[in-house]
């Protein structure tokens, strides 16, 4: 008889399978909870996660909007270029990234040693090099092809550039890597000209590479706003090139040049020496842009503002005489020389041979606050308002004693920027006038051709009545025609120049005296005289040899003027100007009976109707240049606004005008 099963092994057996079932059943309701919490509870959380790991914002960076001068040409556009990037995470793992690392490196000629030092010390991402040009990009992506690898690729982006090289640098400045403004104009308005980035979805694949849905709108990212300058091509080449000549001539350390329009404050040329070029590096030096950033002790260009302020507050008259001392004046303990001895003069004597005695005469009669108040009405010690990255606003102390009362009536004891200068002569070249200065003319939207902002002139106040400016500009035509005027190298054929010459020693840093072998030379001056066009200034710092502004600024204003009155085609307006007489600098002034006749200007240009008058000619379809070129022949000046041919024209064909007017054109593309 066979026996029957174990009761005790039955029990034990249904106790092992009854735990088992409990594990499976504790087990199923561990992973039904979970479930439940992660489709249930959790299910919106997770849907995101999952969603965010595929979908991502691509972000549509916008190109950087032009910068052109006030005619339209371009000063600063924007190109496509690539750019080279590496994953080193997913380079070190693939099997030809080390040749091809090796070979890229050496087709955008870099060390390949330092790029893998570099890529040893990033996590997923590092620039290789940006913004190569389309050569090497295809030789890059022609190695990426024949290697397969996958941690290095090309990306585009654009790529900022400069046609006109070093034309005006230091006033557009530049963008760094990221297409940031770093100096100039492209820092100051880099927020209108960097544009409106715009994104846009899109997805990734289980490779990790970006799927559009759909093709991004044009239009979709904001390009940056076309930027018109006030400046004009060829008076900025021209101010360049003088500036550059007299620099060298005089073996200074540096130079600056800047041109304005009188009546509205324009900037027609800034120019600061040594130049560089925005298309490749740059040290620090170069990038500055003097006319604003630096500021020095004028000298004698201030004795002008001195002598307009005095007769403005009455307290001189155009004829009074003064004694200038036989060239030595005693204040207290101090004694102010002259270059040349002179004796009883009248103002525009003192200005024609530059007496510091003569206008620390006239300064003791105007009082310190009353010389104080007459300088800053020119806007000596405040900013220029311009809207450029550095400027600065010069120091305009109020003369704590009788010798720096005198000292600052002949531009020491004060200082202030080339522009604030240039901008103060302009005053008297406008009837008193103080205008603020303008470098940018008009802000466009490129995709519809709107005027965003445009600049108007604006009055920051009168700095004199214009009786006295009129009375300045006779003084100041003395300085250039008078046969001791220190000035006579800024005579020009067929226009009278108005003009006062400046050199001034510089305080030497270690004895904080002022040192007798370093100088500031200039020379400001405007033409023509008695309806002037342009105003133009020259600043050479610490020229060599012949340091007198006289001898080594005026013939750079020369050369720009003369240009200058050809780019803006105004006809000559009074005789000949006579050479300057070749004069030894050891000969001595001649003493002048008191109270010399003032110079007179020149009459206007005389002559019948038909020379001075011409009929617009028709523009209509013409391209900008053969439109200029057909109206300089008529001595026609040229304003254009767009590009592409002759729409529109201002005054319209036929109208009989004077020559040296300005005719308005509208262009447009073709097509």
């Amino acid at each position: 008889m066979r026996p029957g099963p174990d009761p005790r092994a039955t029990r034990w057996i249904a106790v092992r399978i009854g735990a088992v079932a409990v594990l499976f059943a504790a087990g199923f309701a561990v992973v039904a909870g979970r479930a439940f919490q992660l489709q249930v509870l959790r299910r919106d959380v997770l849907m995101g996660e999952m969603v965010d790991q595929y979908r991502r914002q691509l972000v549509l960076k916008p190109r950087r909007g032009v910068i052109t001068d006030r005619s339209g040409l371009l000063l600063a556009g924007s190109a496509d270029a690539q750019s080279v990037f590496a994953d080193p995470a997913v380079l070190d793992r693939e099997d030809g990234g080390a040749e091809a690392l090796r070979r890229i490196s050496r087709a955008l000629k870099l060390d390949a040693r330092a790029v893998r030092r570099k890529l040893g010390k990033s996590g997923r991402f590092l620039w290789i090099a940006r913004r190569i040009s389309p050569a090497q990009a295809a030789e890059v992506e022609a190695i990426v092809k024949a290697t397969g690898v996958r941690g290095i690729a090309l990306v585009p982006e654009t790529r900022r550039y400069y046609p006109k090289l070093e034309l005006a640098s230091q006033l557009l400045g530049l963008v760094g890597d990221d297409g940031e403004g770093l100096e100039g104009i492209e820092l100051a308005l880099d927020d209108v000209l960097r544009g409106e980035r715009s994104k846009m979805p899109s997805l990734r694949d289980g490779a990790g590479n970006i799927v559009l849905p759909h093709a991004p709108k044009p239009g979709q990212e904001r390009e940056g706003v076309r930027v018109e300058l006030t400046i004009e091509q060829g008076i900025q080449l021209s101010a360049e090139r003088a500036l550059a000549a007299a620099v060298k001539r005089s073996r200074a350390l540096s130079g600056m040049a800047v041109a304005l329009e009188p009546r509205t404050g324009e900037v027609l040329a800034m120019a600061s020496w040594p130049p560089y070029n925005p298309n490749a590096p740059a040290r620090g030096a170069e990038l500055r842009n003097r006319v604003v950033t630096d500021s020095f002790e004028p000298g004698s260009t201030v004795k002008a503002l001195t002598v307009a302020g005095a007769l403005a507050r009455g307290a001189l008259h155009p004829l009074d005489p003064i004694d200038c001392g036989n060239g030595r004046y005693a204040i207290g303990a101090h004694v102010i020389h002259d270059h040349d001895a002179l004796g009883w003069a009248g103002a525009s004597k003192i200005l024609a041979v530059s007496s510091n005695i003569g206008a620390s005469k006239i300064a003791a009669r105007l009082g310190r606050a009353g010389l104080h108040a007459s300088l800053a009405a020119f806007g000596l010690g405040e900013k220029t308002g311009l809207g450029l990255p550095g400027e600065i606003r010069g120091q305009l102390p109020v003369p704590r004693s009788e010798v720096s009362l005198a000292t600052q009536s002949f531009g020491h004891g004060l200082t202030a920027n080339a522009l604030q200068i240039t901008n103060a002569i302009a005053a008297l070249a406008n009837g008193g006038k103080l205008m603020r200065p303008i470098v940018v003319r008009r802000i466009v939207d490129p995709a519809t051709g709107e005027v965003l902002e445009a600049a108007t002139p604006e009055l920051v106040r009168q700095a004199v009545p214009p009786a006295v400016a009129e009375t300045m500009t006779r003084f100041l035509v003395g300085v250039v025609e008078d046969e001791k005027g220190t000035g006579k190298r800024a005579r020009i054929d067929g226009w009278r120049v108005a003009g006062k010459t400046g050199t001034a020693r510089k305080v030497d840093p270690v004895s904080g005296g002022y040192a007798s072998d370093r100088h500031f030379s200039s020379f400001v001056g405007y033409a023509p005289a008695e309806a002037p066009r342009i105003v133009v200034g020259v600043f050479l710092d610490e020229p060599k040899g012949d340091v007198h502004g006289g001898e080594i600024a005026a013939p750079a204003f020369r050369e720009i003027v003369i240009e200058s009155m050809r780019v803006m085609g105004v006809p000559a307006t009074g005789p000949t100007a006579p050479r300057p007489p070749a004069v030894a600098a050891s000969e001595p002034a001649e003493e002048e009976p008191e109270g010399p006749p003032p110079v007179e200007l020149a009459a206007r240009a005389t002559g019948t109707g038909s020379e001075l008058t011409v009929a617009v000619p028709s523009l209509a379809g013409l391209p900008a240049r053969s439109a200029i070129r057909a109206l300089e022949r008529l001595d026609l000046a040229a304003d254009l606004d767009g590009a592409g041919r002759v729409v529109q024209q201002w005054p319209s064909p036929g109208k009989v005008v004077e020559r040296g007017t300005r005719v308005r054109m509208r262009l447009a593309p073709t097509g």
